[in-house]
């Protein structure tokens, strides 16, 4: 299954812009693929992913759990660590497994809709 670029219709959360490019709706049944833009200042609400993380940074620089990494850099994060993105401006390539779920601090649980 080919995703054209301008074919992904971005999610927006707390002010930063998730685009799906492998997810269930999309015909991925294990992998989940997304690129973010972090906004400078962007609302770095702290929560913990489900399932482990890899964030590729294409632009820019961001900061996770106290790591910062610039374009080219992995960040490997395992799941149920508590985490914040930070930064920014960047754009950040994200995998991870399919059914991944989020909590936030308060305990919200969350199902990122750009991962379905």
């Amino acid at each position: 299954m080919l995703v054209t670029g301008d074919s992904v219709e971005p999610f927006e959360f707390g002010g930063f812009e998730f685009r799906p490019f492998a997810s269930p709706s999309r015909g991925s049944t294990e992998i989940a693929l997304w690129t973010v833009d972090v906004p400078e200042g962007g609302d770095p609400t702290p929560h913990r992913a489900s399932k482990e993380e890899v964030f590729y940074v294409l632009s820019g620089s961001v900061t996770i759990q106290g790591q910062t990494a610039k374009a080219g850099d992995v960040i490997v994060v395992a799941p149920n660590t508590e985490l914040s993105l930070t930064g920014g401006p960047a754009r950040v390539l994200v995998a991870t497994s399919v059914g991944i779920i989020g909590t936030l601090a308060d305990g919200t649980t969350v199902t990122p809709p750009w991962a379905a």
